[in-house]
């Protein structure tokens, strides 16, 4: 049993560099967003600091827009009045958010 559970652990901490690496655009991107708010809710529940988590993020996101919305995302969890939010919560908070934004700024038809 040990074994399973070793050779799971080292496959999941192998696959994760290989995954962060295709970092995508995400501006306007409704489900990166709330991708990226679960990932940094795991940063902050895995007591990195909002430091660290930019500096990780500034590792895979080099557009400006982009690293304009991580760094957003990255203050609205690490803010002092903001709720402790599991990576799911954030994932979906930050994915309804985004597409109410979107929905108020799309011209009416």
């Amino acid at each position: 049993m040990k074994r399973v559970v070793v050779s799971a652990m080292l496959a999941l901490c192998l696959a994760q560099p290989a995954v962060e690496a295709v970092a995508q655009t995400v501006s306007d991107q409704c489900f990166a967003i709330g991708d990226i708010a679960g990932q940094v809710a795991s940063w902050r529940a895995h007591k990195k600091t909002k430091a660290q988590a930019l500096d990780q993020a500034a590792k895979y996101y080099k557009g400006k827009s982009d690293r304009q919305a991580v760094s957003a995302i990255v203050e609205k969890i690490y803010s002092p009045n903001a709720p402790h939010m599991t990576p799911d919560q954030a994932s979906m908070a930050f994915t309804s958010d985004c597409a109410n934004q979107q929905k108020s700024q799309a011209p009416a038809q």
